[in-house]
């Protein structure tokens, strides 16, 4: 009897106890943003920002922040700059800055980037293009921007 109350213990008190080792972080549904342009920039110019949780190798889980531009004015046109670069931040907590890349077809400039270094768990709630030169690192004026609902 005593082996039976025993047995009975360990299963209702012990392994409903026990944790297991792989932990899966809570999934954030993709979402996407139409970047609206600023003032002194052309009404053509118009981006977008897709987010979403990606898996990488080793179980590493991260969110993917890609910005896809079209229409935007020469870099150079604002002055003494010859690129864009993505700001995407949480007011006072956290930023993360990367390069737009320049790839022209028949004519127009597409600029497009990406970062999969984001935490899976934290989404940007504001993103931002600006221009810069990239010898020197300093940023110019913001061309498109736009401000996100938690998604």
């Amino acid at each position: 009897m005593k082996k039976l109350l025993f047995s009975l213990i360990f299963v209702l008190v012990i392994l409903p106890s026990q944790t297991h080792s792989e932990n899966k972080i809570e999934e954030l549904p993709p979402c996407s943003a139409i970047l609206e342009p600023t003032k002194n920039v052309p009404k053509n110019a118009r981006g977008v920002a897709l987010i979403y949780n990606i898996e990488r190798k080793f179980n590493d889980e991260r969110t993917s922040l890609s910005v896809h531009a079209l229409h935007l004015p020469k870099p150079s046109s604002f002055g003494d700059y010859d690129g864009y670069e993505v700001l995407a931040y949480i007011p006072k907590e956290i930023s993360w800055i990367f390069s737009l890349s320049p790839l022209t077809k028949y004519g127009e400039t597409i600029w497009a980037g990406n970062l999969d270094e984001v935490s899976p768990v934290m989404r940007p709630t504001r993103i931002k293009v600006r221009t810069v030169n990239t010898t020197t690192k300093k940023t110019g004026p913001i061309v498109l921007e736009k401000t996100l609902k938690p998604c």
